[in-house]
């Protein structure tokens, strides 16, 4: 078993040879790949799929679908915004989100 930190992570790039041995794990029927080090989510509900971090390629979060009204004039301006970037606008409207709150996390911390 390989440990590397984050810092580790964002720092370097995955070599030819560690890619090919996660794309054999990736490959490997759940049952067969080694998971009691890692601790169990207990309560899942709610919890509707895992997909990577942006930033932590090799980190996936669990994602919770979440309903939330926005102003119309808002939605449209996010969408116009994500279109010039060539995103899909809820994508957009979540990494903004996820860029304010570590500002807050951030500010909170320094208080």
């Amino acid at each position: 078993m390989i440990t590397r930190t984050i810092e580790q992570i964002e720092n370097r790039k995955i070599t030819k040879a560690e890619r090919e041995r996660l794309n054999r794990v990736a490959a490997l029927p759940d049952d067969q790949i080694d998971t009691s080090d890692i601790p169990e989510v207990k309560d899942r509900a709610g919890w509707v799929r895992v997909h990577e971090h942006p930033e932590h390629p090799l980190h996936r979060v669990l994602s919770r679908l979440l309903s939330i009204r926005l102003p119309e004039p808002d939605i449209a301006l996010a969408q116009r915004l994500a279109e010039s970037k060539g995103l899909p606008y809820q994508t957009y409207i979540k990494s903004l989100l996820h860029e304010a709150l570590e500002r807050e996390r951030v500010l909170a911390e320094r208080r």
